[in-house]
């Protein structure tokens, strides 16, 4: 591969405003890469080399940790979670309201993600930092509703947050994303980026997590004396409530690796529920009420 300035591109005049980007543009021996002068001098670096960046190093514009695991992600995220101003709530919020009502909206424009992000993992916190004020919210009012106090609702703050969102999920994450790197990726002779990033495992779960969050942690606490009646019909639906966030879960994370081309059988990921239905249908028959278990275990 050769590499040459714009301003040395034999018979190419360009305008200022080209010269700012690099172009692409084929040449014998080999394709030749276009870089502005301006680029390499104002940051020290030519296009192509190495530069540190908290973990990873930057090759070509982009980080790259080794297969994106979570070492690479963790500093990355730490810097950016505190920069509200360069979040994009908005679109965050609409993640949200179309991963509960039409959750493969979400991943139709992840290809598009991927061709300008290079990484097909978010860049952007904002998803997670909404989601950790709703279970915040979530544990306020739970709090308030069992008379726990302020302690009380500091502890069920930081357990909903650290424990059943991020403790969890770092845990689900990995062991999908490694079920996913050694089991489902295909070998291609064609590419060489050919796996699943920790980061994008870990944004599955934070999808997944949103439809749990509306079922658990709003809609249950709203029919909650209704649920925990000593009725069979309140054990149905208390029941049918878990199960419906389980298969949700196990849906949206099927999405989530269903969008990536190199993966093979992603519908593996949906074998969990015919589990979870075996377990509810037991429950049902023995007359486990699931939602009054929880709740006593969890608030006790």
């Amino acid at each position: 591969m050769t590499i040459l300035p714009l301003s040395s591109a034999p018979g190419r005049s360009a305008p200022m405003q080209q010269q700012q980007s690099a172009s692409y543009f084929p040449a014998q021996g080999g394709p030749t890469i276009g870089i502005s002068s301006s680029q390499s001098n104002s940051n020290g670096h030519a296009f192509g080399q190495r530069k540190s960046d908290g973990g990873g190093s930057r090759i070509h514009g982009q980080l790259h940790g080794g297969m994106g695991g979570i070492t690479s992600f963790v500093p990355l995220f730490l810097r950016r979670i505190f920069r509200f101003p360069h979040m994009d709530f908005q679109f965050a919020l609409w993640q949200m309201v179309y991963l509960c009502i039409s959750p493969r909206i979400v991943y139709r424009n992840i290809h598009y993600h991927k061709q300008t992000k290079n990484q097909w993992a978010r860049d952007d916190p904002a998803f997670m930092v909404i989601l950790s004020g709703l279970l915040c919210c979530s544990a306020i009012a739970w709090g308030l509703v069992y008379g726990h106090g302020m302690m009380g609702i500091l502890r069920m703050m930081l357990f909903m947050v650290f424990v059943d969102f991020v403790v969890i999920g770092v845990i689900v994450a990995t062991v999908c994303w490694t079920v996913a790197n050694r089991f489902l990726a295909r070998a291609s002779v064609y590419s060489t980026d050919q796996s699943v990033e920790w980061q994008y495992a870990f944004d599955i779960h934070c999808n997944a997590f949103m439809p749990v969050i509306v079922l658990l942690y709003i809609i249950q606490m709203v029919f909650m004396k209704i649920l925990l009646k000593d009725f069979w019909i309140c054990t149905v639906l208390g029941n049918t409530l878990y199960m419906t966030a389980i298969v949700y879960y196990c849906y949206i994370t099927f999405l989530g690796y269903n969008a990536l081309p190199f993966l093979r059988h992603p519908e593996m990921f949906l074998y969990p529920i015919t589990i979870f239905v075996i377990l509810y249908v037991i429950a049902l028959i023995l007359g486990i009420n699931v939602s009054s278990k929880v709740l006593a275990l969890y608030f006790g």
